[in-house]
């Protein structure tokens, strides 16, 4: 085959079809084994294509060094490949539903194009050394981890920052290309008529990697990490906004990285301190106002869920009706302009009646409080 392809290369084009192979080590199961038809633990290739897709498949070989011996199964695949591949997915499902709405640039897009293009510049720079491993490695931990983990689910409540995914995900898949051939066309269609594969390697604009800042964000992540668990150690669901949050850390923490902590913490305040020792105190003392907005928060999601069974998109507005008991009704009623924005209802009703209002319905129930939510997508 490599010869062929040499042949074929001078015969058409009078050159040599290229300069360097790069071969992968002999592949065995997923505990180390050699593959054979007496131990039963071979994989067909037909079989592994139909199931999970050509990407994955090669995506699979891009988790090891080349020359190195390469475990493989379709179990390995689902801990790494198939995640991210879903993930990217989802990302890019999730950008064509966003408005195309101008933003002044805030400081959460300034990190994400620094983490983007200084991923760029370092996957380029491993390719040219003939490494696949690090270059995926660095591209599928900025999907899953900077991308999805971290800027979107920081900036879920924006609708100003289609152009800056956008930006993200078209060098994505320009970045992509050459490790999985159709989720990048397919993703790179979104934003060029011309193929993937027809069109320029990115390259790393210098001017927008901000080391300083891709530090700073990593103690801020470091921070929403330790106080996400302090919740989870107090078992107070990130729905239910708290008091305050007490920092101690040893990096001083400006405005922007606050406001950010407090919305990722769904914290009223930040009180930093400066210490060597580092730690995060929650005040998860709920008073009757925090836990009002708790319960608004918590109807809000299972709205936004019945909505998504209902096949409504972000955009569509509805009609909303909230039945449930007098005590409920008056604990909802201080939140009421708050549930209706979140689930972009035109008109929203909380009453204290089973009358049948709308035709889809479902019944809800937050903590011990429950009752039954109607939507009319007709708006009418």
């Amino acid at each position: 085959w490599f010869y062929t392809l040499h042949v074929l290369g001078t015969a058409l084009f009078d050159k040599v079809a290229y300069k360097n192979v790069i071969c992968a080590g002999h592949i065995v199961d997923e505990n180390g084994e050699k593959m054979s038809k007496s131990k039963g633990n071979i994989i067909k290739p037909r079989e592994i294509l139909d199931l999970t897709g050509v990407d994955a498949v090669r995506l699979q070989f891009c988790t090891s060094e080349a020359g190195n011996q390469k475990r493989f199964s379709h179990n390995l695949m689902k801990e790494s490949v198939i995640p991210f591949l879903t993930i990217l997915y989802n990302s890019f499902s999730y950008y064509k539903q966003l408005n195309n709405k101008k933003n002044k640039k805030r400081i959460e897009d300034k990190w994400i194009l620094s983490r983007l293009n200084s991923v760029i510049k370092k996957a380029t720079e491993e390719l040219e050394k003939y490494s696949i491993s690090t270059p995926f490695e660095e591209i599928s931990n900025f999907v899953v981890n900077d991308l999805s983990r971290n800027y979107i689910k920081m900036t879920r409540d924006r609708d100003d920052t289609k152009k800056t995914l956008g930006e993200i995900l078209e060098k994505i898949a320009l970045l992509l290309a050459p490790f999985a051939p159709y989720i990048s066309e397919y993703i790179y269609s979104g934003f060029s008529k011309n193929s993937v594969h027809l069109s320029s390697f990115p390259k790393a604009d210098k001017k927008k990697i901000d080391e300083e800042l891709e530090k700073d964000f990593k103690n801020v992540f470091k921070i929403i990490e330790k106080g996400l668990a302090e919740r989870d150690k107090a078992q107070v669901g990130l729905k239910w906004p708290l008091a305050k949050a007490v920092i101690h850390t040893s990096e001083k923490l400006n405005n922007d990285f606050v406001k950010i902590i407090k919305s990722q913490l769904n914290v009223k305040h930040v009180e930093t301190k400066i210490s060597e020792e580092f730690s995060v105190e929650l005040d998860t003392k709920l008073t009757p106002e925090l836990e009002a907005e708790g319960y608004a928060r918590e109807l809000s999601r299972a709205i936004q869920d019945f909505r998504k069974k209902l096949g409504l998109n972000k955009k569509e507005k509805v009609e909303t009706c909230i039945s449930t008991d007098e005590n409920f009704k008056k604990i909802l009623e201080k939140n009421k302009k708050f549930i209706q924005e979140r689930t972009n209802s035109k008109r929203l009703d909380i009453v204290t009646t089973d009358k049948e209002r709308f035709k889809n319905k479902t019944e809800f129930k937050v903590r011990d409080k429950r009752g039954i939510i109607r939507i009319n997508t007709t708006g009418k």
